[in-house]
Formats: structure tokens, sequence, C-alpha cells
């Protein structure tokens, strides 16, 4: 099994990660309705979609939206919170980023680092190729990934908290261009401590450029934030990608 399979079905993940609240999500949507606009983009897929954050606030938004994850747990999630906000205009299903659907859209999404999760460069270059097969002519990847020199020089090695009766420690280091980051958990509900690793390998943008080129992208738009400011590899966390298929 994967790391990430163990990891994201965790309901431990989602507590971690309680604190990605609705106004982030709110500000990558401005973000997306700025340069694709529902008019000109209303089809969209949320490629790695999570327990649907992303896609619901973009369903909210108008657009029509799919999203996928290889997550059971995390779909099952995603299709309970869309019948609660009555939402018919999205639908999620599980389905592996490396494998393209077989249908057309106007745009795919690919938010938060949800990107780079395999060990094979040849694995993670599958998924822009299995995205140039879902899009349309002339259609848009937008893709927000880290900025692998800002990780580099910025990264926390040692994190810990607690959330009601759990506690966390995060040990994070980078090896052969990965990051990874191990998570243990302990607690008064928990027999023994709990571990899981992410991994994330760390590209750069020559790597992008290299492979939206060779599957039929031009790069057209480089920001640094999920306010579109434009991107600076020395003060930038995150590299926010838009390419365009031709």
């Amino acid at each position: 099994m994967e790391w990430f399979e163990e990891w994201f079905d965790s309901p431990l993940y989602e507590q971690l990660y309680a604190n990605r609240n609705e106004e982030e999500a709110g500000e990558l949507a401005n973000l997306i309705e700025r340069f694709l606009p529902k008019t000109s983009y209303p089809k969209i897929l949320d490629l790695g979609c999570g327990r649907g954050r992303h896609s619901l606030t973009l369903a909210e938004r108008g657009y029509q939206v799919k999203g996928i994850d290889l997550s059971e747990e995390a779909i099952e999630k995603a299709v309970i919170k869309a019948n609660e906000r009555h939402l018919n205009n999205v639908s999620f299903q599980v389905g592996d980023m490396r494998n393209p659907l077989p249908e057309t859209f106007d745009a795919v999404v690919n938010l938060f680092t949800t990107f780079g999760y395999f060990e094979e460069d040849g694995e993670n270059a599958s998924v822009i190729e299995s995205v140039g097969s879902m899009l349309r002519n002339e259609g848009i990847f937008l893709l927000d990934y880290l900025n692998a020199d800002w990780v580099r020089a910025n990264y926390k090695p040692d994190e810990s908290g607690t959330f009601k009766d759990l506690h966390f420690d995060i040990y994070r280091y980078i090896r052969k261009d990965v990051i990874y980051k191990e998570i243990t958990f302990t607690g008064i509900h928990l027999e023994t401590p709990i571990s899981y690793t992410e991994q994330v390998k760390l590209y750069d943008l020559e790597w992008f450029i290299e492979n939206f080129d060779k599957y039929g992208f031009e790069m057209e738009r480089l920001m640094g934030d999920y306010k579109g400011n434009t991107y600076n590899p020395e003060t930038c966390s995150r590299l926010v990608m838009l390419a365009r298929k031709v």
C-alpha cells in the first residue's frame, strides 16, 4: 500500500488538517474565477479533491464540478457534504490522477500541493499527460504546488501540538529531493502511538516547463500566492502555474 492510501483514509488526517478553513478555499476560488471565468470554463475537474473543500466552493459559485480522489474515505465525506449543501452541480468519484477519465473538461485544477506524491518522476509526469488527455483544446490546467527552493530554505524540522485529547509530533527532513513529514499521534484514546508519513517530490519550475512542453501545454502565467501576485522564486512559498493545452 502506498503511503497516501493509508494516511488520507485515516480519520486522524482530517483532525490534523481541520484548520484548513473555508476562508482559504474561498481565496483560491477567487483566483480561479479571476483566470478561469465560468462563462469560458464552466466544466472543471478537481484532481485530487480530498474531502471536497474546493470542489464544493466552486460548485456554489456556479461551476459544473467533478472531483476525483484515490481515498474512498475522502470521497464519502465529500458526497455527504455536497448532499448537505443541496448541490446538484458537483459529483465525486474514487479515481487515480494518473488514469484519465473518459470525458473532457474546460479546465483541470490540482490544488494545495496534491502533486509529487509518487516516487518515480515518470509517474508524476504521467499526471500531466493524463490531464492533457482530459482537457479540450485551449483548456487550462491550474497546478497549485509548493516552491521547492523556498521549502528547501525555510522548512521547519520539528513541530508539535494538541487538539482535544490528541497530541501530535511532526518531524520534517529532505532526502534526495523529497521532503518527508513523519507524524506521530499519542493520546489517552490511543493504546499505542500511531505514525504516518507524507512525502512530496521537490520539483523546480524547469521540470514543470519541460513536462508541460512534452505533453502539449504552454505555460501561460506564474503566480506566487492565491492573490495572483507575480511569482518570485526567492520569496514566494507557493508556485501556482497556469498552463494552456495547445
